[in-house]
């Protein structure tokens, strides 16, 4: 982490990744996101500006808890612009992220 920190001093986006286990973002994430809050704390570098979150899981209804963690507790915390949530099952989740890609 002590790589990533000073990483984060020219970032302007982040892109968090993660499998859906029972609802939630996987453990691994959740301590990402822990880790970013002591990083960020008291506000987040003047770089970094927006964040998207891509989610995969085999069942379709299994994101509401990820997409409030990501929403709630990241998103709001951090004062960040959120660029989209992308699941395996949206419909046309390519076309979304292209479209999303090339509003930076």
């Amino acid at each position: 982490m002590q790589e990533i920190y000073k990483e984060l001093k020219d970032t302007q986006m982040l892109v968090l990744a993660a499998p859906i286990y029972y609802h939630g973002i996987s453990g691994q994430l959740k301590c990402v996101i822990d880790r970013f809050y002591s990083a960020l704390y008291p506000t987040a570098p003047k770089s970094l500006k927006k964040t998207a979150m891509f989610l995969s899981s085999g069942d379709p209804e299994m994101y509401d808890g990820a997409k409030f963690s990501y929403e709630g507790d990241f998103l709001g915390y951090l004062g960040l612009e959120g660029c989209g949530i992308f699941t395996n099952h949206d419909n046309d989740v390519m076309e979304n992220i292209r479209k999303m890609a090339l509003s930076l």
